[in-house]
């Protein structure tokens, strides 16, 4: 649900973005819906992959995988969302974060 929702933003202004370019919207669509079964795809393997690992390795690993999300927010999203939404994104962002809070508790 978290990830459905984390990349669902991400996906619209991908999708605007190249509609906006000249893209067909069946393109457009083919090209989301191939990425989205290639995150199930990921999300299959990786818990078939990482089911067996210990605790202190899933941790580093999600350690590292947060930092990632972190990163891209930071160099991608949060600039053009504080260049195109103010003043209504802090509130989406404290309520997205307490959305996924929410669901991860």
């Amino acid at each position: 649900m978290a990830i459905f929702f984390s990349n669902l933003p991400e996906a619209l202004v991908g999708a605007v973005a190249m509609r906006a370019e000249g893209r067909p919207a069946r393109a457009v669509m083919a090209i989301w819906l191939g990425c989205a079964v290639l995150l199930v795809a990921a999300v299959v393997a990786g818990r078939a992959l990482a089911g067996g690992l210990s605790d202190q390795v899933l941790a580093v690993a999600l350690a590292f995988a947060d930092g990632a999300v972190l990163a891209s927010l930071a160099d991608t999203l949060m600039p053009e969302a504080y260049e195109h939404g103010r003043p209504v994104n802090a509130f989406a962002t404290a309520a997205g974060f307490l959305l996924s809070f929410s669901l991860a508790s």
